[in-house]
């Protein structure tokens, strides 16, 4: 889980930083590490739609079609659990924002005694871009940091 937090604290940091020295805002870059080089989308919300946008892609499955409204609850609750297709395989992650699973974990100490999830991430705000960006930087170490 601390490799999960520091690749999290990681990510925020070169997003905001790539963003300040092309003079554009973090949302810009989150999207544009989602796409190709022709600018197709590497993730999709569509649960029927299990194969890559194209070879070695990165895919995003989330529990169902979010809307705003929807977005703005997860964002709110703090947490969401996604399916990640890459290279033919999957891996279900939970992402979290900081305030979520320190609760999570205060709650798990009481009861059972101690905490433990797999496959869990850290982002600043559990918002679509800030999934993405996250898993963009998974991809690239073969999302090792969450076995």
């Amino acid at each position: 889980m601390a490799a999960a937090l520091n690749l999290t604290a990681l990510v925020a940091d070169a997003v905001i930083e790539l963003a300040a020295s092309n003079g554009s805002k973090p949302q810009q870059i989150l999207r544009s590490l989602g796409q190709g080089e022709t600018g197709e989308s590497w993730y999709s919300s569509d649960p029927a739609n299990h194969s890559p946008a194209q070879p070695g892609a990165v895919q995003v499955v989330y529990p169902a079609s979010l809307d705003d409204y929807d977005w703005a609850m997860t964002e709110a609750k703090g947490w969401i659990e996604v399916v990640v297709h890459w290279s033919g395989r999957e891996k279900a992650i939970t992402f979290y924002d900081p305030t979520r699973l320190a609760q999570e974990v205060q709650s798990a100490m009481r009861v059972p005694g101690y905490f433990a999830e797999r496959a869990v991430a850290v982002v600043p705000t559990v918002t679509r871009e800030a999934i993405e960006a996250a898993v963009a930087l998974m991809a690239l170490r073969d999302f090792a940091d969450v076995g």
